[in-house]
């Protein structure tokens, strides 16, 4: 989502722009009928027109495109629902977004106005609304946010793999509790208490409630009620859960909060922040505007400030937890006794605050060595041969791929001139992967090494500087880096955008 430095393309510009559009084809295609038409089995474009409101020749158009999108497949003259559209617009999946996209266009009315709320402030827009209206937007966000959460917590419980086989689970902010059903089918030996607003938790008890789940109703921003529950539950929960909860109050709501729900923890439990940050990427930065526009005082944190409300509370260790849709987690405890899955949240932080515009964690397996890569080092670069780093000194295809089958991870991360100072900040790098716990760190440069003017004839003058570039490897960078997300192209004219791309290897 972030507009990279190497990015100039009007592509990128329509992209931004034109993302409403996008919306309003999802929802048509909901909204229409196609969607559950082909989800109750293939039909020809003449038998799916027929059997909808639209018009002839507009609805053969909007069909069109749908296919185009990758929203619909077509094969052998029959139309299917593609994998996507199966996954989060078929009324039958358990991850649908259906609600989500009857939600959105509340949410647009009040980001039609974000021009009003930053000359005017926050809460600009927040007006009373009769009961009604109220009931009607609370239970389509309750919906809404419930088949968010039938993703987010699927991503949430895939990474927390390391918890004990039986405890205690408290979910403060609740909401219809799909975080702690999720929950319960993966530890079905916990007990399991949701924690949420006294009419919040009725709409929960209207439905099956899953053994082992109960329910506290509570106003959890009154320290009052939230104290009854601590002196019912002091120190029994292993594990307390906030998620997508601190970014609806200010700092010092959160600091109160964490601070009286911390006592709900055994000593050795494990208080869980699930959220968006405004600096861990640019989802987070777009979700602090959100609250913006929508809420009387919520914003999203950073990280940093978020740990400096755990300390507050009592809990000055944490381990970031990265999900696949954007989203983190902080794991916090009393005592580093926790040790969440190894994020390179920190490695991606570090080198995005020192010296590089990207950063993007990859799979060493996609890596490939390629021949031309290195002939193109013989035939045609001024150093080859001169330098201890490139060919034929350096590394070869064989030793390259060797090299990264022993590795599981990789950063691959992208710069500006000058040269030397991209080479340095690969090794501060490297050194900041070696004291984080990743002994087997080793960067690979772009461009010649740049540690001499001209390379001795018997030995390299700085061997504990010298990395191989990763073209003299034979990988492909182009390719790389497109796979990654950042735009590298040749240099045409004079005042081209000039980078340079490194890879770090962790473990």
């Amino acid at each position: 989502m972030k507009i990279l430095p190497s990015d100039n393309s009007y592509k990128t510009f329509c992209d931004m722009t034109s993302g409403y559009r996008m919306f309003r084809v999802i929802s048509e295609a909901v909204n229409t009928g196609v969607i559950d038409l082909l989800d109750d089995g293939d039909r020809s474009f003449e038998e799916l027109l027929a059997a909808t409101t639209l018009q002839p020749e507009a609805g053969h158009r909007f069909i069109t495109l749908l296919v185009s999108l990758g929203l619909l497949e077509e094969y052998a003259g029959k139309l299917y629902l593609s994998h996507f559209s199966k996954s989060y617009l078929s009324r039958t999946s358990t991850l649908s977004q259906r609600h989500v996209l009857a939600f959105e266009p509340i949410l647009m009315e009040n980001w039609a106005r974000l021009g009003h709320v930053l000359q005017e402030g926050q809460g600009v827009l927040i007006h009373e609304q009769s009961p009604d209206q109220l009931e009607r937007r609370l239970h389509l966000f309750q919906q809404a946010m419930g088949e968010a959460a039938a993703v987010r917590s699927r991503e949430l419980w895939d990474a927390l793999d390391r918890l004990p086989e039986q405890g205690t689970i408290i979910d403060i902010g609740a909401g219809d509790g799909t975080y702690l059903r999720g929950f319960l089918q993966r530890y079905p030996k916990w007990d399991a208490i949701a924690c949420d607003l006294p009419d919040v938790c009725r709409r929960m008890a209207a439905h099956d409630l899953p053994e082992g789940l109960s329910l506290y109703p509570c106003n959890i921003i009154d320290p009052q009620e939230m104290a009854g529950l601590v002196e019912h539950r002091r120190g029994q929960a292993g594990l307390l859960l906030f998620s997508n909860l601190c970014h609806c109050y200010s700092r010092d709501e959160n600091q109160a909060l964490l601070r009286q729900a911390g006592e709900l923890l055994a000593e050795d439990g494990l208080m869980l922040i699930h959220d968006f940050y405004r600096d861990a990427n640019a989802l987070g930065a777009l979700y602090d505007l959100h609250m913006l526009v929508n809420t009387l005082n919520g914003r999203t944190y950073s990280m940093a400030e978020t740990a400096d409300m755990l300390r507050g509370a009592g809990f000055p260790h944490h381990s970031i937890i990265e999900l696949p849709s954007g989203s983190l987690a902080l794991a916090a405890t009393r005592t580093a006794t926790f040790q969440a899955a190894v994020s390179l949240f920190g490695l991606k932080d570090h080198a995005l605050s020192h010296g590089f515009f990207a950063a993007a964690e990859l799979d060493p397996a996609c890596i490939r060595s390629e021949a031309w890569v290195r002939a193109k080092c013989a035939y045609g670069c001024p150093e080859y041969g001169r330098r201890w780093s490139c060919p034929p000194n350096s590394m070869d295809q064989a030793g390259f791929e060797e090299l990264l089958a022993g590795y599981s991870r990789a950063l691959l991360v992208a710069g500006q001139p000058p040269l030397k100072d991209f080479q340095h900040h690969l090794l501060e790098l490297e050194k900041e992967a070696f004291l984080s716990g990743f002994k087997k760190a080793l960067v690979f440069s772009g461009g010649p090494c740049c540690w001499c003017e001209t390379c001795p004839p018997e030995r390299c003058s700085h061997p504990e500087k010298r990395r191989p570039s990763l073209e003299s490897c034979g990988c492909d960078v182009f390719a790389l880096a497109d796979r990654c997300g950042i735009p590298v192209a040749p240099l045409r004219q004079s005042n081209d955008f000039v980078q340079y791309v490194g890879l770090l290897l962790v473990d």
